[in-house]
């Protein structure tokens, strides 16, 4: 993972090349193409009841279609898998174990991810395709080739920057929330990274530049903290393998601290992604993160060290990302 994915460098290159070429035709021919089904679900007839003679099959007169996907979409679907995600094993917390505070607004303490690791989020949190734009299919088909080719693009990672508020929220690593009145700061041991969070906007220094974590405001809406995220340095990606988001592009985040009746609580935090160059509409991805206290002391993180650095290997293989 820290090595910039380098392990998606064997994928098969046919698959691919089907879908560049598809997309190289131009937006004009794929509207002209009817979208075909989507392709996943069982085979036609898997499954279906027998009816008896004279009864009509198929969905009641005014049911909704099922999913039927774009064109860009359609490319999306075709790319070659990312790779599968890991989570490493935790031993269960003890039953004496220090808790988080039981205030709902309160989330200071030490929190890791607690699902697997995406390297791409090809769905949204409802199941649903992500909805790229043709310029946006583009962007992610090419960084994916750029990976089977062996010459994986440079990204904020591989020079050491900071990768944006998703990415680095969503790699495996413990991070720590402090909070005040006027503001929230998290500090993960990836990276070295922290996501400032400024509750109180007018008390903040004026004219303060773009940063590459983008400019954060929040407030509460209950007991979520609402977080909108703009004004980025320049384009992030959401995820290893290059989902794209345009520096006028937007990320809204529901934070809140969820108890379901389990011994300890968590940390939810929904993302909507806003950003018309590369998405029709805005859509959502969920992560959830666990209670950690015992990893309050980071370990130590070299990011110099990682593949991406000439100091460290004088042909790291990555490459400059073509500009469109």
């Amino acid at each position: 993972m820290r090595n910039n994915c380098l392990h998606s460098l064997g994928m098969k290159r046919g698959l691919l090349s089907g879908a560049l070429a598809v997309m190289l035709a131009g937006n004009a021919a794929l509207a002209q193409t009817p979208p075909g089904p989507p392709p996943f679900g069982p085979p036609p007839g898997a499954g279906q009841l027998k009816l008896p003679p004279g009864a009509l099959s198929g969905p009641p007169p005014g049911a909704p279609p099922g999913p039927v996907l774009t064109p860009a979409q359609q490319i999306a679907a075709s790319l070659p898998p990312p790779g599968p995600g890991g989570l490493p094993p935790r031993p269960p917390l003890p039953a004496d174990a220090p808790m988080p505070p039981s205030d709902p607004r309160d989330f200071q303490g030490t929190w890791i991810h607690s699902q697997p690791l995406e390297f791409r989020a090809q769905k949204d949190m409802y199941g649903m395709a992500a909805p790229f734009t043709m310029e946006g299919v583009k962007v992610l088909a090419r960084r994916v080739q750029s990976l089977i080719d062996g010459k994986p693009f440079i990204n904020a990672s591989a020079i050491c920057r900071p990768p944006g508020p998703q990415w680095q929220r969503d790699l495996n690593f413990p991070f720590q929330i402090m909070q005040a009145n006027d503001h929230f700061a998290f500090i993960f041991e990836e990276y070295h990274g922290r996501w400032n969070i400024l509750l109180d906007p007018p008390s903040a220094a004026p004219g303060a530049p773009k940063a590459y974590m983008g400019r954060s405001v929040g407030h509460w809406d209950g007991t979520t903290l609402v977080v909108e995220t703009t004004d980025f340095k320049q384009a992030i990606w959401i995820d290893v393998d290059g989902t794209p988001l345009s520096a006028n592009g937007k990320l809204i985040q529901r934070i809140r601290k969820v108890n379901d009746g389990g011994h300890v609580p968590f940390l939810e935090i929904i993302t909507t992604i806003i950003d018309p160059v590369y998405y029709t509409k805005p859509w959502s991805i969920a992560r959830t993160f666990g209670w950690q206290p015992y990893q309050a002391v980071f370990a130590e993180y070299n990011c110099e060290e990682q593949v991406g650095d000439p100091s460290v290997s004088a042909d790291a293989g990555l490459v400059p990302e073509p500009q469109d």
